[in-house]
């Protein structure tokens, strides 16, 4: 009985530690964008301390998306790239990725496409990219920061799937450094 126990510890031990490696490696030297985030108010006392963010690439018409009516809940890939929009942030001047690009169909990216890849949702107006929400500790400045207030450091892997890499506040014109 001891033998089969053991076996049956390592075998999870193993796996969770896959698992565990997949998941920090699976974005490492993902390239990244920064996305501008809007406000929204989180409701989920049951889910820990966690920043909830909305985006302007997550609504369809931000997107520029043509989906018509058949959509139904599927994947769609937004491309995204840097159209000379500029914030000013805790950590110096941003480009702010935009969406130019939108399909239903998996895209093969060039070489310096970004395309993030999204659920449309069931009634068709919002994208989901696994991004809306960044858990952070509970003694975390994060904490306190506010969609819409903050920009997103997101990195995209090569299955298109994206993660948040930072949350940096944006800096107010008159908070700007001189």
């Amino acid at each position: 009985m001891t033998a089969r126990l053991v076996m049956a510890l390592a075998a999870q031990l193993v796996f969770f530690a896959g698992w565990g490696a997949y998941l920090v490696t699976s974005h490492a030297g993902a390239p990244v964008v920064w996305l501008e985030t809007e406000p929204v108010d989180p409701r989920d006392l049951l889910s820990g301390h966690y920043v909830a963010l909305r985006y302007p690439i997550s609504t369809v018409p931000g997107t520029g998306c043509e989906l018509g009516e058949d959509a139904g809940t599927k994947m769609i890939y937004v491309r995204v790239q840097d159209q000379g929009r500029r914030l000013q942030t805790a950590q110096g001047e941003v480009a702010i990725a935009e969406p130019v690009a939108c399909t239903a169909q998996r895209p093969a990216p060039g070489a310096d496409e970004r395309w993030i890849a999204g659920r449309l949702t069931r009634r068709n107006d919002l994208i989901e990219y696994g991004i809306e929400r960044f858990y952070v500790g509970e003694d975390s400045a994060l904490r306190r920061a506010r969609s819409g207030s903050v920009v997103a450091q997101v990195a995209v892997g090569f299955d298109m799937k994206a993660r948040i890499v930072a949350l940096v506040d944006i800096v107010k014109p008159a908070e700007a450094p001189q």
